[in-house]
């Protein structure tokens, strides 16, 4: 009888702790330059405010007061969006998406074939091609919609799914950054990169989070590609709670007070 009395007890104080919300499911749309440095500007204060709601700072501040990545090294891709402003000439300017050739369809010169190239690049594309038109053009190009390129950070954090990139690599820190940080549910040392293989089997690499964000470990900054994902496991008392959670149902008494039970034995 005691240690059925103790049994009850630990399952009504797991069915206590249950109220864990779920990870919020993440927003699949491309940001702009802008809005991302915006965000990234919210999530460096947040995570300071973490590290001392937590009683722990990282090693070095600079680990959270860093810097969106600059765009102009990324290679343009299928879905990107670009700017082209030609000055003096807004017949000529305008926004274009990328097809799936890889090419975007220009005022008088027809499919250009942009992806892989740089803005630099496309810059220096464009203004060949126009010379034929215009004398001396002025062109600048900027990139509005970063799409073609995504990682993906699944399990224990604040906004899961995918993080669109602002260059061809980004490492587990930023993309962390991202995507709301570890929860308290998460064993962030047991933390997995997974990247895509040609046999179709998945390369698997330990990583300890706890000590990247934590101690300013860079060893464990891994750097991720696109298609790369970074896997947050629950703890164990995150699983238990969560197995016990369908078990605890509300009912209604006789006297119409609810109250909550749990069914099957002990």
């Amino acid at each position: 009888m005691t240690k059925l009395l103790r049994h009850y007890k630990m399952i009504v104080f797991l069915t206590a702790l249950i109220a864990v919300p779920g990870p919020a499911h993440a927003k699949e749309q491309a940001m702009t330059p802008e809005e991302l440095e915006r965000q990234q500007q919210l999530i460096n204060q947040q995570v300071l405010q973490t590290y001392a709601e937590a009683g722990a700072q990282p090693v070095d501040p600079g680990i959270i007061n860093m810097e969106v990545p600059s765009d102009s090294r990324y290679t343009l891709g299928v879905n990107d969006v670009i700017e082209v402003t030609v000055l003096r000439h807004p017949e000529v300017s305008g926004q274009y998406i990328i097809n799936q050739e890889g090419k975007i369809q220009y005022e008088f010169a027809g499919d250009v074939h942009v992806a892989g190239q740089t803005k630099d690049e496309v810059t220096d594309t464009l203004q060949e091609k126009l010379t034929e038109f215009i004398i001396s053009p002025e062109v600048t190009v900027k990139i509005i919609g970063y799409n073609s390129k995504v990682v993906y950070v699944i399990g224990e954090v604040g906004q899961p799914g995918k993080i669109f990139m602002r260059g061809d690599t980004i490492t587990v820190r930023e993309a962390l950054l991202q995507a709301g940080l570890p929860l308290l549910t998460a064993k962030v040392e047991k933390s997995k990169l997974f990247t895509p293989s040609a046999n179709g089997v998945p390369e698997q690499k330990k990583v300890n989070v706890k000590s990247l964000l934590y101690k300013g470990d860079l060893r464990e900054n891994l750097v991720m590609k696109p298609g790369d994902t970074l896997f947050i496991p629950p703890t164990a008392m995150t699983k238990v709670m969560r197995t016990i959670q369908p078990v605890a149902a509300p009912i209604t008494t006789g006297a119409g007070v609810g109250r909550t039970v749990t069914t099957g034995g002990f």
